[in-house]
């Protein structure tokens, strides 16, 4: 095993230990917006992007054979399917119950995170008719083309409540754990990503990394001062879809 394959694999592996972790983190978040009753300034749009990105991804490591990828994308994609589907039940009982949402509506979330779900599902099937007409290597392409959009959305999602963050001097709708441990993913990435020349993991990474770094310097300037948790109306159902 030459030095190369050794320093290689080492990044690989520990930017899919932070990726699994990054993956893993907004359940934390979701938990807690769960437990105040409200999605604040939120919005479902990094949830739907992390699971079109989970899905990209994982098909991008089965067609290049990478099992940090596969790891820690099988991952993402469960636990982005179970966030997104807290958040809508969150949302709708917020706004059942007669509130206004912050930076969205119930009805706009539905259909944000039924647009990623689509175009989820039409990447997989487009996927196996490639693969099944004896061009793999076209759709590893296209992969890598989506895996790289998404991945941009996904990170960048959170930055959409900038202005909101500017006017309250609150940086509450950030994740501490998963902006670092996106920071430190994203740049191990960029460097394996240039090692092998593989344009399509370094630059929506580097990318990504920029995201990063503007929401870390986010929540340095205004810190997190969480909301108060609400009451619900215990008779509204907590379902996710009308």
């Amino acid at each position: 095993m030459t030095a190369f394959t050794i320093i290689y694999n080492l990044l690989a592996y520990t930017a899919s230990l932070f990726s699994v972790i990054m993956n893993a983190s907004p359940v934390i978040t979701i938990r807690r917006l769960e437990q105040a009753g409200t999605v604040g300034a939120s919005t479902v749009t990094f949830y739907g992007a992390q699971m079109y990105n989970a899905i990209t991804w994982t098909s991008y490591g089965i067609f290049a054979v990478s099992y940090p990828l596969l790891i820690s994308n099988i991952l993402g994609n469960a636990v982005s399917t179970y966030c997104s589907l807290v958040f809508l039940t969150v949302a709708r009982r917020e706004e059942k119950s007669g509130r206004t949402l912050q930076s969205t509506t119930y009805s706009k979330s539905v259909v944000t995170y039924t647009f990623f779900f689509v175009l989820s599902v039409a990447h997989v099937l487009l996927s196996v008719i490639l693969t099944m007409s004896g061009q793999p290597e076209t759709a590893k392409t296209i992969t890598g083309y989506e895996g790289s959009v998404a991945c941009i959305v996904m990170l960048s999602a959170p930055l959409l409540a900038f202005k909101h963050i500017v006017a309250t001097k609150n940086a509450e709708v950030l994740a501490p754990v998963m902006v670092s441990c996106a920071l430190l993913n994203t740049l191990f990435w960029v460097i394996a990503g240039c090692m092998t020349n593989d344009m399509f993991i370094a630059v929506p990474n580097f990318l990504c990394f920029l995201a990063c770094c503007a929401q870390v310097a986010l929540l340095m300037i205004y810190g997190r001062k969480p909301a108060a948790p609400m009451e619900i109306n215990e008779g509204i159902a907590s379902i996710p879809f009308d």
